[in-house]
């Protein structure tokens, strides 16, 4: 049994949520390992608090449309940040993650209720989700920490804008 070059991240809820290891060959350096953990880390923090937006809103479903988007935001700040990987989301990641999060489920003549403050951070953290996987395989060391901050940095000013702040 070989180790893999990229160990598990600390954080992901399901035995395969980490990120795959690099292709034979092309082993990740500890920097990039590094980007990974915090892009994993940093997207794990932005989803417990979408979480908490979710479980603030009165209309039951525009709380599961922004569960759903914290998920999405999981698994694009882990699973698909992978290593020789083509890095092409699925729709479904790429319609969670899209602006429509801010007007919740479609059907309703309602929008989630969040601050204005609120609204812009979970525009800021989606697109940042949106934009891990897309990062320059050879950039992760460079990229990601960067991202990761800006995402950590969105998630603070939300968290600073919430009702009776």
């Amino acid at each position: 049994m070989t180790t893999s070059p990229l160990p598990r991240l600390p954080i992901p809820s399901s035995p395969d949520a980490g990120p795959k290891p690099a292709p034979p060959g092309e082993e990740l350096t500890e920097e990039e390992r590094a980007g990974l953990q915090l892009a994993a880390a940093a997207g794990e923090r932005a989803a417990a608090w979408v979480r908490e937006l979710a479980r603030r809103q009165p209309v039951e479903v525009h709380g599961r449309v922004l569960e759903l988007t914290a998920e999405a935001i999981e698994q694009t700040c882990t699973r698909e940040i992978i290593p020789g990987n083509d890095n092409d989301l699925t729709a479904e990641l790429r319609y969670r993650l899209d602006g429509s999060v801010l007007l919740g489920a479609t059907n309703l003549e309602t929008v989630p209720e969040l601050t204005r403050g609120e609204r812009i951070a979970l525009a800021a953290v989606a697109a940042l989700a949106l934009a891990m996987p897309g990062t320059a395989l050879t950039r992760y060391e460079r990229e990601l920490p960067h991202l990761a901050q800006v995402m950590d940095e969105a998630v603070a000013a939300g968290r600073a804008a919430a009702p009776g702040r």
